[in-house]
């Protein structure tokens, strides 16, 4: 019986380079899509910071009340809890707060659907990880 030698040829070889590209294309697709939601959760932490900020001190300063006053009561509107203890006495203070309310839920559902949106990407990134090991690959 004759041996045979089996040669690579150029067919073969594109077939893995290709393989190899497709492999190199899906890592540089997974670190955009990191960076991209790394700046999503940044654009909404510092949304969520600016509200604040600006409804503590408009707070602070028109409604003359303490700082932490100021927070406790943003904080109350922005989650909607509304305790009802603190309660805007100016015009403008009360002015203020009606457009803080919609932002405020606004921007909260905002930063808890990118977490939550975060949280999945991972879950799902993790997920396929564990079905290539179980598969073999």
């Amino acid at each position: 019986m004759a041996k045979r030698s089996y040669s690579i040829d150029k067919k073969n070889s594109e077939v893995i380079h290709q393989a190899v590209d497709f492999e190199a294309h899906y890592k540089q697709e997974i670190d955009r899509e990191k960076a991209r939601m790394k700046k999503r959760i940044m654009y909404a932490g510092l949304l969520l910071a600016g509200v604040y900020l600006v409804a503590t001190l408009v707070f602070h300063f028109v409604e003359g009340w303490t700082w932490e006053d100021s927070v406790y009561f943003t904080t109350s509107t922005i989650t909607t809890v509304g305790y009802g203890d603190l309660v805007p006495q100016s015009y403008y203070g009360k002015l203020f707060t009606i457009p803080l309310m919609l932002i405020g839920i606004g921007v909260g559902f905002y930063v808890i659907y990118t977490i939550q949106d975060y949280g999945r990407y991972h879950l799902d990134s993790v997920s396929n990880h564990f079905e290539r090991i179980r598969k073999g690959e």
